[in-house]
Formats: C-alpha cells, sequence, structure tokens
C-alpha cells in the first residue's frame, strides 16, 4: 500500500476553511449538509429519465427511447468510475483530515460520516458527483442535446458545491477532491470513445428493450 500525505498548502487551506466554517453556527450546520445531501438528488435524476422514457414511449416518441438509453448508459459509466476509485483506495493510504488534525465534532458531523471509508484518496463523493456531471455534459456534446448540456452544467455545480463542503467540514483534503474529480473526467471521456460508446450504447440499448 502507498502512503500519502497532504501536501503544506492543501493542510493550510483546510485549517483555513474549517476555521471559517466554525465560526458561524450558521455554516457550521449547513457546510456539513451540502458534503452529502447532492448524492441523493443522483438516483432521483436518473429515474425521472427513465420514467420520462415510459411517459414518451406511450406517445410512440423516439426520443422517450433516447432518454432510457442515456440513463441507462450514464449509470454504468457512474458504476465504472466509481468501481475504479475503490480500487485506487485499496492501493492508497491516506488519513483523513478530521483525524489527523482532530477536527471531529460530534455535533456536526455529515450525514454519511458514519459510513465512510478509512482511506480518503480519491473522494468517493467528488468521483461520483463529477461521474455523472461529466457522463451528462460528454453525452449532450456527441449527441448536440441541449437537454444534457444543461443538466451536465447544473450537475457540474453541484459537484463544485460537494467538493467545497468536503474540503471544508474536514472530511476530504483538497486533493482528495481533486483526484476524484479527474478521475471522473478521464473514465467518462474514455466511455465517450466511438469504439466503446457504440458498443456501451448497444448493450445499454438490448438492456433497455429487455426492462
Amino acid at each position: 500500500m502507498i502512503k500519502l500525505n497532504e501536501p503544506q498548502w492543501g493542510v493550510n487551506l483546510l485549517k483555513s476553511l474549517f476555521a471559517w466554517m466554525q465560526a458561524s453556527a450558521f455554516w457550521s450546520h449547513w457546510i456539513p449538509v451540502l458534503a452529502d445531501v447532492f448524492v441523493f438528488t443522483y438516483p432521483v435524476y436518473l429515474v425521472t429519465l427513465y420514467v420520462y422514457w415510459i411517459v414518451q414511449s406511450r406517445k410512440l416518441n423516439i426520443e422517450g427511447i433516447k432518454y432510457k438509453i442515456a440513463a441507462l448508459y450514464i449509470a454504468a459509466g457512474i458504476a465504472i468510475t466509481f468501481i475504479v476509485n475503490i480500487w485506487i483506495q485499496f492501493l492508497i493510504d491516506k488519513t483523513r483530515p478530521n483525524v489527523v488534525l482532530w477536527l471531529t465534532d460530534l455535533k456536526n458531523t455529515t450525514i454519511l460520516n458514519k459510513f465512510m471509508p478509512t482511506s480518503s484518496f480519491p473522494s468517493d463523493h467528488a468521483t461520483v458527483t463529477m461521474s455523472i456531471a461529466m457522463m451528462s455534459l460528454f453525452r449532450g456534446i456527441k449527441n448536440k442535446d441541449k437537454k444534457f448540456l444543461r443538466f451536465g452544467g447544473i450537475l457540474i455545480i453541484f459537484s463544485l458545491v460537494t467538493w467545497f463542503a468536503r474540503v471544508t467540514s474536514g472530511v476530504h483534503w483538497p486533493t482528495d477532491v481533486i483526484a476524484g474529480s479527474v478521475l471522473a473526467i478521464i473514465v467518462p471521456a474514455l466511455l465517450m470513445w466511438k469504439p466503446i460508446y457504440k458498443l456501451g450504447t448497444s448493450i445499454a440499448e438490448s438492456i433497455g428493450k429487455a426492462i
């Protein structure tokens, strides 16, 4: 296992953000909430795309089928990116900042605090939130679909807020969220490569017809 430590600039940035949060009762309450809350919106997003297909298919609208395939392909992309992220965590040992810097505050923990893995690198939240944004954005670019371009833009904002909140609440180092986001850009970009995209879309279409 490779042992990693946060560079000093990352430590200083986290300390400054954490001190800023602790100075305000309002932000001390809401930053930990923002660190997790957007993760719960993504299943809703994918289910909405899928249900939209059901509604549209009743009207015999081919666009509805497109959204069903999109929901399946985006979900698959998130799963693949997350698996790669977990694999990296098995190889790299990096202790969370709230342990190293004794930042744990039992009154203000994140929603999913007790479910966090031991290693903080790369950030699961940054990986998941950015991968769904990039899968949507890249699909919009590839298919010239303005809806997915808008979805991608909104989801990138959600991801950036999650980044900020994860670091500010002391559960991730700055380089954790940066690494997770880089991974979440690279893997979706590869999945949009023409041969892979064609195969993946074909598989998603077959699954979509079956279910």
